[in-house]
């Protein structure tokens, strides 16, 4: 059987522009369009039997990070696995965003934390 590859671009340095991001367990991070994660959980969580009914639950607990900016609201959120601490991109993310709220969502335990700006998160 031939490995799938993700079939989104991997994000650039900078300033980030996306208003959806995902992070590998690897650290590389893509630019995956809205309403893409379905297709992104199907490259990543090949069993069927795994997949539930929000993609970005399922990718967080397959260990990738999903951050999304809300285009009608200046509120950032992140769907991350347990024991993620990858502050720096939720921070860059964020303040590329000008977010006014951030809140991360923790998988599979559930947790989740608020922030109300980019540098008071603390994972």
């Amino acid at each position: 059987m031939t490995e799938k590859t993700v079939p989104f671009p991997e994000l650039t340095a900078g300033r980030i522009t996306a208003a959806q991001v995902s992070v590998a367990p690897d650290g590389t991070r893509y630019v995956v369009p809205s309403g893409m994660h379905e297709r992104l959980r199907d490259v990543v969580v090949t069993d069927a039997d795994e997949q539930g009914l929000d993609p970005k639950t399922d990718l967080a607990v397959a260990g990738w990070t999903s951050l999304a900016v809300d285009g009608m609201t200046d509120r950032v959120y992140v769907d991350a696995p347990d024991g993620f601490d990858n502050v720096a991109i939720v921070k860059r993310f964020a303040r590329s965003h000008d977010a006014g709220s951030i809140v991360v969502a923790f998988h599979p335990s559930g947790t989740w934390s608020r922030w109300a700006s980019p540098g008071a998160i603390r994972l």
